[in-house]
């Protein structure tokens, strides 16, 4: 038995679900996980976990953003800072945030925080972009 257990802060994703495979966007590049894998525990980043119910042949996609992955021989433990079905996305308000944060960007005499924070806040509204394009 694969179990994945997928939350964050304010909701549970999944809980306790028989899976087949796991694919997280671990920090250093894309994991896909099965059965019986080695043990591990990985940062992830912005991306897509994308899973597969135990017999069926769909995989179910979501967007994450940055987290921690464990993988034990259970199963998958994934804890997010934030997660959103790919419905959730507004395509128009992502595209109306990376204009914003790249404009931000080139504002003279930013803090090296502040780079940091608007560069973040690029990355998951450019996530955001080329996920809505899988709906």
């Amino acid at each position: 038995m694969f179990l994945l257990t997928y939350v964050t802060p304010e909701k549970k994703v999944v809980s306790d679900l028989e899976v087949d495979q796991v694919t997280v966007p671990a920090y250093r590049g894309q994991l896909t996980l099965l059965p019986g894998h080695a043990p591990l525990i990985s940062t992830l980043g912005v991306g897509l976990i994308k899973y597969r119910p135990k017999g069926k042949s769909e995989e179910i996609t979501s967007l994450v953003s940055w987290g921690y992955c464990e993988v034990n021989p259970t199963g998958v433990n994934i804890l997010a800072e934030t997660a959103e079905s790919l419905e959730e996305i507004d395509r128009e308000r992502a595209e109306n945030d990376a204009r914003m944060m790249q404009k931000k960007l080139t504002e003279p005499n930013l803090e090296p925080n502040q780079i940091m924070k608007y560069q973040r806040k690029l990355q998951k509204a450019l996530a955001r972009i080329e996920a809505s394009k899988n709906v």
